[in-house]
């Protein structure tokens, strides 16, 4: 299974199959593999120099990141290329994001993004510039947030803010209700906390 998403351009270097296993399954195989191998030629005890014993707290860690990536790939191989850019051209004439500096959708400009995710990072630069002023203008925890280029989808998004105007621009009843008690500026983990709890719940709403 691994191997079929890696062929199709799945980046999962870091995941090994028995990370994905049940933990009864886990405990199952590594008492298999643990089991001395003879090499009846050489009369030698072989040993798997790969193999990571896990305790069971670290192994439901190491499981829950290694599914949440799977999940992520499989979502980035086979449901992005899907996504159609035909919109994003007349969404930046609007002069309110005319001075965003474009991301650029050929195939050899970035060795890191696909044009698809390219094209996920253009739509959330263009809603969040057309909407910040709007979603934030009566904010009760700052001033309206200042213009910013979206380039990644970590950094960038730590805050809750992209996210808060890529949901305002469909559901604008959640300004008044959730979004006005952001920080527009959060310096601390607990600000940033404070945000992503807000966005969560609007999500929920």
């Amino acid at each position: 299974l691994l191997y079929h998403f890696r062929s199709q351009g799945a980046y999962l270097p870091h995941v090994m199959p028995e990370f994905l296993l049940e933990p009864d399954d886990y405990k199952k195989w590594i008492k298999a593999q643990t089991v001395p191998k003879v090499d009846v030629k050489n009369s030698d005890i072989l040993s798997d120099k790969h193999l990571f014993i896990l305790e069971d707290s670290m192994f439901e860690t190491m499981s829950k990141r290694a599914w949440t990536d799977v999940l992520l790939q499989i979502y980035k191989v086979f449901v992005l290329p899907r996504v159609s850019s035909r919109n994003i051209t007349d969404l930046f004439n609007l002069e309110s994001v005319q001075k965003i500096p474009r991301i650029k959708s050929e195939p050899l400009s970035s060795n890191i993004y696909s044009p698809y995710e390219r094209t996920i990072l253009t739509w959330l630069n263009k809603h969040y510039e057309k909407n910040r002023k709007t979603v934030w203008k009566d904010c009760q925890k700052g001033e309206v947030p200042p213009m910013r280029w979206i380039v990644n989808f970590d950094r960038d998004l730590l805050d809750g803010l992209v996210l808060a105007a890529q949901l305002a621009a469909y559901c604008p009843y959640l300004i008044a209700t959730h979004f006005v008690r952001m920080y527009t500026k959060p310096r601390t983990p607990e600000q940033f906390l404070h945000n992503c709890l807000i966005l969560v719940n609007a999500m929920r709403a």
